[in-house]
């Protein structure tokens, strides 16, 4: 191989620099459809190609990078192709807009300029931007609103001080976490939960700042896969924590993965509560009935169609299947059999394959439609693994007269635009103003959608 800058020709310097030139090609082209999304895939797509070209111009003529550049585009097109089967990395959008939505403007600031689609009369605008990567929301009961921002390291306090709608105070109500997720009120404290351990906050002096904190439970398995931790709380006032599994699809070593564990917060110990649920990442409390319901991320490769994602209505002592079985006690084709699968609990609801399904919540307390109050609204953060995308959107959940869940209906869209989504929702939450808020990891933002009654257009706070 030449050296001090002299050019060369030597094929294998010539190949592994046109590898490298296509790994930049694949990401830069398709950063937004793969999990590890924001600055780190950008910047790891932009520093690959200026290596790549850098390199390139200085140890070859300029006519080798002519040859280099269809090559390199070549493998990363036949990468893509792999992974999503016949979208490849630059996917097309034919996708039906959901019946029943309208074009709706998100009201936010100078610069701001994106639609959403929304039902009649319905009213969207920025409640809080500028976050990074917010996740989960809770509602305090003096109307403050949490979110936790896992990659910061911290969970954050909001304030609408005018009853405008949008948030006009913030404070950073913890810090120096390990991840935080989850987030649960229990009494005057707030339960987060980092990726390894459940943490008690005290805001003593209600300035929304935490000045105390207590270790609950450190019986968390940490780091995986799937490190989120979400929470609840159930009448008897156990917390509920699910903990994702540390593969696609496995035999886990630590029983504690891919399951719902009860935590006694006085004393820590866990014990399991439900078990087959490969990342369950929203957990929810019917109002009425205490029961628990949860969504989970089925497995992936597998194809584009299946397995389905799911939403449970949990049991003590459930096993809703997985490694072994999908949807309707469906074998995995490498794990399962109709034997072992006969004693597992179908979905409630069986979503779309990889819509990655996220928060949830009921509707109490909502304002708009009556009946909605008691459906089940639900954040489909969207496909990363799919030739065609799906997902990116809150869809409502009714139930019918036996209380049992139907079908999603599309409640708000429209964040994915032809085969690219500039937005993923994360979680919902109804505030004390009846409104429906969302959080969005991409964008950075904290929605607040308001719906009619009857359809009429009203965008008071």
């Amino acid at each position: 191989m030449a050296s001090n800058g002299k050019r060369t020709n030597d094929p294998v310097f010539f190949c592994l620099l046109t590898v490298l030139l296509a790994a930049g090609i694949f990401l830069a082209a398709s950063a937004e459809r793969l999990p590890f999304v924001g600055h780190l895939g950008w910047g790891a797509a932009i520093v690959l190609l200026a290596v790549s070209l850098g390199l390139f111009l200085r140890r070859f003529p300029l006519n080798r990078l002519v040859l280099a550049l269809p090559l390199a585009t070549l493998l990363a097109w036949s990468l893509s192709d792999r992974i999503w089967p016949g979208g490849g990395i630059f996917p097309g959008s034919n996708m039906a807009l959901p019946a029943g939505l309208v074009a709706t403007v998100v009201q936010g600031p100078a610069g701001f300029s994106k639609q959403l689609l929304a039902p009649a009369g319905a009213c969207v605008n920025l409640f809080a931007d500028n976050l990074a990567q917010p996740r989960m929301l809770l509602f305090l009961p003096d109307g403050w609103l949490l979110v936790s921002e896992p990659g910061d390291g911290r969970v954050l306090a909001l304030w609408d001080q005018d009853n405008d709608g949008v948030a006009d105070e913030r404070r950073v109500f913890a810090s120096d976490l390990d991840r935080p997720h989850g987030l649960a009120a229990d009494g005057g404290a707030v339960l987060v939960a980092e990726t390894g351990r459940i943490l008690r906050l005290i805001d003593a002096d209600g300035d929304h700042q935490a000045e105390r904190s207590r270790v609950v439970s450190t019986d968390l398995p940490a780091g995986g896969g799937h490190w989120t931790r979400s929470l609840a709380l159930d009448r008897a006032g156990n917390l509920l924590v699910s903990v994702g599994s540390d593969c696609n699809a496995c035999l886990e070593t630590d029983p504690r993965r891919g399951t719902i564990l009860r935590i006694d917060p006085s004393t820590g110990r866990s014990e399991l509560y439900a078990s087959g649920l490969r990342n369950s990442v929203g957990l929810a409390i019917q109002p009425g009935t205490g029961d628990l319901w949860a969504s989970d991320n089925g497995r992936d490769l597998l194809g584009d169609d299946i397995p389905p994602d799911e939403i449970n209505r949990i049991v003590e002592g459930g096993d809703y299947g997985w490694p072994w079985c999908y949807g309707d006690r469906t074998p995995d084709p490498g794990l399962g059999s109709r034997q072992r699968c006969s004693s597992t609990i179908p979905p409630a609801v069986a979503l779309q394959a990889h819509v990655a399904p996220l928060g949830l919540t009921f509707g109490a307390g909502l304002a708009g439609p009556i009946d909605w109050r008691d459906d089940l609204f639900l954040a489909e953060h969207g496909s990363w693994n799919r030739s065609e995308p799906v997902g990116y959107q809150v869809v409502r959940i009714p139930f019918d007269g036996n209380k049992q869940a139907k079908d999603p209906v599309p409640l708000l869209a429209g964040w994915l635009r032809n085969g690219h989504a500039w937005g993923r929702p994360v979680d919902v939450a109804v505030g004390p103003d009846g409104a429906l808020y969302v959080s969005d990891d991409r964008a950075g933002v904290i929605y607040r959608a308001v719906f009619s009654a009857d359809g009429g257009k009203s965008c008071a706070p």
